[in-house]
């Protein structure tokens, strides 16, 4: 019963007032087709369907930079003990550098 009474103010406005609020609801754009809805849908699932997949080509490579970096770090402390090492070698033996 509330929804009837919700369009009282409506009904008072006869066919002609009516015909009125629906061009009017149509040009400020409240009222468009079904089909107008479905392709503006479809656009926004295939931006969805895109952007996923950017996200997800990024997550990749994000956890192929980690992998990579760790790594390096790995062969960056390596090389560091090495360099350690023959510092302190050298440093053992006076007189023999330059």
């Amino acid at each position: 019963m509330d929804a009837l009474s919700a369009l009282a103010p409506f009904l008072q406005l006869g066919a002609g007032g009516l015909l009125s609020l629906g061009i009017l609801m149509i040009l400020t754009g409240r009222l468009v087709p079904g089909g107008t809805v479905e392709r503006l849908l479809a656009a926004r699932d295939r931006i969805i369907e895109q952007q996923q997949g950017t996200i997800d080509r990024q997550e990749v490579r994000a956890d192929l930079t980690a992998s990579q970096i760790t790594q390096l770090l790995e062969s960056g402390k390596t090389s560091a003990h090495v360099l350690e090492e023959i510092r302190r070698l050298v440093e053992k033996r006076p007189g023999e550098g330059a």
